[in-house]
């Protein structure tokens, strides 16, 4: 179950993400195509407090046109160690430092249309230092107990996929 590409076309480059279209030839023969989002790749931070909360940010997202409760989480930069990445975009966003971070899997976000790979980490041993978003974000922190954001999630109260699966790990882990 392999798929040849015979053409590759770029549609679109952007600051963040490149479109490509694929000609491909099935194992079966037949001649397809494949829209494909290139991302860089994340890193996505289930941060635990010593009560066994977890920490979330707030911030409004364009394509959604609403404002989402999400793990934190940030790209990483080319050669930029995962952990490091992580530790990074814990502190920026949220404002807290781990002193113990642990990855725990990656995982591909849509592989039917992106490249885009997700590696999820564990923060522990949080201390609280501040905030240095960048200055195209707006965040607001939020933290809430385990249990509470595991049943918000499953109210439909929480909408991003990978904070239901950081919320998920982190009752599963905890």
């Amino acid at each position: 179950m392999h798929e040849k590409t015979l053409k590759s076309k770029r549609v679109y480059s952007g600051r963040l993400l490149g479109l490509r279209e694929d000609e491909v030839k099935m194992a079966t023969g037949k001649v397809s195509r494949r829209e494909i989002c290139e991302h860089p790749g994340a890193v996505a931070i289930i941060a635990v407090t010593d009560k066994k909360e977890i920490v979330l940010i707030r911030q409004f997202r364009k394509p959604a046109e609403k404002v989402l409760l999400e793990v934190p989480a940030g790209l990483y930069k080319r050669g930029e160690d995962l952990k490091e990445a992580a530790k990074r975009e814990l502190e920026e966003e949220t404002g807290f430092t781990a002193g113990k971070i642990s990855p725990v899997f990656s995982a591909y976000t849509s592989p039917g249309y992106s490249t885009e790979l997700l590696h999820y980490f564990l923060a522990e041993k949080l201390k609280k230092t501040a905030q240095c978003y960048e200055e195209d974000e707006d965040i607001i922190v939020d933290i809430l107990p385990i249990n509470k954001a595991f049943e918000m999630a499953k109210q439909g109260k929480i909408e991003d996929n990978k904070t239901i699966v950081g919320i998920t790990i982190a009752k599963w882990m905890i």
